[in-house]
């Protein structure tokens, strides 16, 4: 997890907050999962990623490719 304390008290989300997102993103024991992109007030992209299992990340890192995928072919497709 990208959770680590800024120096200069740069933004970051609290850990509580990436938690409970991740208690509310599945059922009770199992497929819980979040990856979530936002960024600073500088710019600086931060990741926070929370699994309850290899196979949860898999799936989600997958469906993040496919989404980018989709995103670069429809800006292309408008570039034309």
């Amino acid at each position: 997890m990208n959770l680590e304390e800024e120096e200069n008290n740069e933004f970051s989300l609290p850990t509580e907050m990436v938690d409970n997102l991740y208690e509310l993103s599945g059922g009770s024991d199992r497929y819980k999962g979040v990856i979530m992109a936002v960024s600073s007030e500088n710019g600086k992209p931060l990741v926070y990623s929370k699994f309850d299992c290899g196979m949860t990340e898999l799936a989600l890192v997958k469906t993040l490719e496919d989404y980018l995928r989709d995103m670069q072919d429809e800006r292309g497709t408008e570039a034309q």
